[in-house]
């Protein structure tokens, strides 16, 4: 007998679809759970958009298991065209443990802090993965210490009240018309254990976006 979370992913949980003909990591939804089969909700790209696969495509699917990342091989067997469109999909072989492939991202807004030389500049998140955030710092840029592309900086940021601090290297940033400052960060040094924590604080958000209609 199969073990849910263990030997296939669990129903109403994220996971990561990679495809064979795809270089980039999708996100999808399980919608139901069968025997060898899955009915998933048809994958999204990182800027949120359904993906067109064809039948018979060959899939890896990732989730978090009870204690580690699981991933299984997978074929696609349809795609229902509802308004709602659905994958299914059949598992071709034995689950394993999973290796992580992308940072799944989400539209996320918590607190975060900056710290540039010995000013702490405040702010939140815009979206967040375990690979960086996207974040809009409070207060006029103009009478706060620059912080352009190349600098690495000291970030917290505030989980449910658990305040992870971690070095981030700011990718990039954004034009905007107000006085605010938004920047792209890519975390260092992050280590698993964290990782972790912010993938989870992630997968909460998209169920919770899935369950009242918004993705």
């Amino acid at each position: 007998m199969s073990t849910p979370g263990v030997d296939h992913p669990e129903e109403r949980s994220v996971v990561d679809v990679k495809a064979v003909s795809r270089d980039d990591v999708l996100v999808s939804f399980v919608e139901q759970v069968s025997a060898g089969e899955l009915v998933l909700s048809v994958g999204t790209d990182a800027e949120q958009r359904r993906v067109r696969l064809e039948p018979g495509e060959h899939l890896e699917l990732i989730w978090r298991g009870p204690e580690e990342l699981r991933s299984v091989p997978a074929e696609l067997v349809a795609v229902t065209k509802e308004d709602d469109p659905t994958w299914r999909v059949r598992t071709i072989g034995p689950s394993s443990r999973g290796q992580r492939r992308a940072a799944v991202r989400a539209p996320l807004d918590v607190p975060l802090e900056l710290k540039v030389g010995q000013t702490v500049l405040p702010g939140a998140t815009l979206d967040l993965s375990e690979g960086g955030t996207r974040c809009l710092l409070a207060g006029d840029s103009a009478k706060q210490p620059a912080v352009e592309p190349g600098t690495v900086v000291p970030v917290t940021v505030d989980l449910d009240g658990e305040r992870l601090t971690v070095d981030a290297e700011v990718v990039r940033r954004h034009p905007r018309e107000d006085e605010r400052t938004e920047l792209s960060l890519r975390f260092l040094r992050i280590g698993e254990k964290r990782e972790d924590q912010i993938r989870r604080r992630v997968f909460a958000e998209l169920r919770d976006l899935r369950s009242r209609g918004l993705i």
